[in-house]
């Protein structure tokens, strides 16, 4: 029987060192040494015939490792069993050289999630933000669905050419005579207040008409990047060929129908003060919950293993480059963060290990579990929003094997509410000055 001997080197490293008998050992060599006479081949000597002295001599090296290796993989995973340790990763392994004559010795060095005796996740002093959605605030919402919405269509023959106007222009530029290539196009668009053409350039063309070639002069800036141009005054030739301005929708029932399966502008209005209701509701539960981190981290103060934060590092990295990927950006041209960045992540991937370790001790602790009726729930709630069949979405979870992050977010939910319902829960007002987060993640949904 394998003697185990665990060494704490801190609250989340262990050194484990494994002694195998050396009868188990011998065994286990004699065994290799038969498995390997069974396939030899060599010159003189039938396959599975050749003596043993002979495949000592040849292979021991071999054999040892190999020996070495099997004896390790039997006992390792058993081992730590025995001991009710559950390794996240292994820092390092040493190892005697193998003796048949001798027991077999190895040490290996592990992290391992902490034994925490979670206290102090009681009685938590909580603020919880409280926010009405204005009407003002639905109207503003609506103007951005109008500004949206709104259709590109010919300026009246009557005017000229105005801020915000769309236009479609060929521009010839030249000073002393010389074209200026790169200033010089055919069908540029701009959007006339942008000066996306040259910096304070736009005003130059406010009550242009149609078709009508307009010579203006402007001297070039003193940082020009061709600098035999630089700071000289510049002939432009502009034409006009296309202009349109941007037409605003009614705010009525049509604007409605046109923004999604809506059959009213009131139908309208009340689904987007539910959206808003619910993203200031997130926001406040995230405040919340990040108090209770914070201050149960604070009453149980411990390391995080150091694998566990890098792979969660990995995790944000990766996410955040994702949602980059999905915005259209090419990744390709942004190389992986360097150490330096990695451990400006490092404090919040600390922080939400940490956080992560906690919940599952106070969930273990306290015995809170997650129902089959929680999770039928839940997928009939997700399965509406999607417009999709219970049976269907449970099928989809099923396939892409995502039961089991649903059941580990339904449960950390249902630890977080255990913590609120035991604490001192303030209502507060909501300031002003969190408006711009929420407005963010309103934004983020569309």
């Amino acid at each position: 029987m394998t003697n185990i001997q665990v060494e704490d080197l801190s609250a989340v490293r262990k050194k484990v060192t494994f002694e195998v008998p050396q009868d188990q050992v011998s065994q286990t060599l004699e065994a290799q040494y038969k498995d390997l006479r069974k396939n030899a081949q060599i010159k003189g000597f039938r396959r599975g015939k050749v003596p043993m002295e002979i495949l000592k001599n040849l292979f021991k090296e071999q054999v040892h490792s190999d020996t070495a290796k099997k004896i390790i993989e039997e006992t390792f995973e058993l081992g730590l069993d025995e001991k009710k340790i559950k390794p996240i990763s292994v820092i390092n392994l040493d190892q005697e050289p193998l003796d048949p004559e001798k027991p077999f010795v190895y040490t290996v060095e592990i992290e391992a999630p902490p034994e925490l005796d979670v206290t102090g996740y009681k009685g938590l002093a909580l603020k919880k933000t409280v926010r009405e959605v204005k009407e003002s605030e639905v109207n503003d919402r609506l103007e951005f669905f109008r500004q949206r919405n709104a259709r590109l269509v010919p300026i009246p023959d009557t005017r000229g050419v105005q801020d915000g106007d769309h236009l479609v222009v060929d521009i010839e530029a030249s000073t002393d005579g010389e074209a200026i290539k790169s200033l010089s196009v055919n069908d540029y668009h701009l959007e006339m207040g942008r000066n996306f053409y040259l910096p304070d350039f736009d005003p130059f063309l406010v009550g242009l008409k149609l078709g009508e070639p307009v010579t203006i002069t402007h001297t070039l800036a003193a940082d020009f990047p061709r600098k035999e141009f630089a700071g000289k005054l510049a002939t432009f030739i502009v034409t006009v060929k296309e202009a349109k301005e941007r037409v605003l929708p009614e705010l009525n029932d049509e604007l409605a129908k046109d923004i999604g399966q809506y059959e009213s502008l009131d139908e309208l209005k009340k689904q987007i003060t539910e959206d808003m209701k619910q993203a200031y509701d997130m926001d406040s539960q995230s405040e919340v919950r990040q108090q209770m981190v914070t201050q149960i981290i604070e009453a149980n103060p411990f390391d995080a293993p150091e694998s566990l934060v890098e792979s969660r590092i990995d995790d944000i990295i990766m996410g955040a480059r994702e949602n980059l990927a999905r915005q259209g950006i090419d990744m390709k041209r942004f190389p992986m963060p360097d150490k330096t960045q990695r451990d400006s992540i490092r404090p919040k991937a600390e922080e939400q290990v940490k956080a992560a370790l906690i919940l599952k001790a106070i969930g273990e602790k306290e015995e809170i579990q997650v129902s089959q009726e929680d999770i039928s729930l839940e997928i009939e709630k997700r399965a509406k929003t999607l417009g999709w069949s219970p049976d269907f979405l449970k099928d989809q979870l099923e396939e892409n094997q995502r039961l089991d992050d649903l059941n580990a977010v339904l449960l950390e939910g249902k630890i977080y509410s255990f913590i609120e319902a035991q604490g001192v829960v303030t209502e507060e007002p909501y300031s002003d000055e969190k408006a711009e987060t929420c407005k963010e993640k309103l934004g983020e949904s569309e």
